[in-house]
């Protein structure tokens, strides 16, 4: 895209700052933000943990974020602003009384890992791809799905559309 997705407009907010009411909206525990330092962002009520150097995608970020917090992890991508409150709240509702995470999969796209419910048993998944500079954060997904931890779900027609990535400045409204 060449701009920074997270400062990107949607309905008259940045991205990250719409993605981010959507997950305190739910009332969290904690909230964090994992970002880069150079994106210079702040929220109230948030936690903002930086990205480790070396840009090797979402799953070192992710990682941190599970070790900073040692308890199951509501993930949500800036770049799916039609992901619903609603959505995530069936998420945690789904996942939580089984102790387990909770994953979409689609047939055309695979898992959605960065608007899955982590348990906190995910850590030495992670630990290990990020060791093994493993970064593919479908590898990772079904590890986590074979061990047990996740359960999968299908999005209904209805809710297919909500993961749709923000990928070019098309896509915006």
């Amino acid at each position: 895209m060449g701009r920074d997705k997270a400062w990107l407009d949607w309905g008259g907010s940045p991205l990250w700052s719409v993605q981010l009411e959507k997950l305190s909206s739910l009332k969290p525990a904690r909230l964090l933000i994992a970002c880069r330092e150079e994106q210079n962002i702040q929220a109230l009520g948030a936690e903002v943990l930086h990205d480790p150097p070396g840009n090797a995608g979402p799953l070192p970020p992710l990682l941190r974020c599970m070790e900073h917090v040692q308890m199951p992890l509501l993930a949500l991508a800036v770049d799916m602003p039609e992901i619903t409150p609603d959505l995530l709240c069936r998420m945690v509702a789904e996942g939580q009384p089984a102790k387990r995470g909770v994953i979409f999969r689609s047939e055309a796209y695979g898992y959605e890992p960065l608007a899955a419910l982590y348990p906190v048993e995910v850590l030495p998944l992670l630990r290990t791809a990020v060791q093994a500079h493993d970064f593919r954060l479908q590898n990772f997904a079904q590890a986590a799905v074979d061990a047990g931890l996740m359960l999968v779900r299908h999005p209904s027609h209805l809710e297919e559309g909500q993961f749709k990535n923000v990928n070019t400045p098309d896509d915006l409204p």
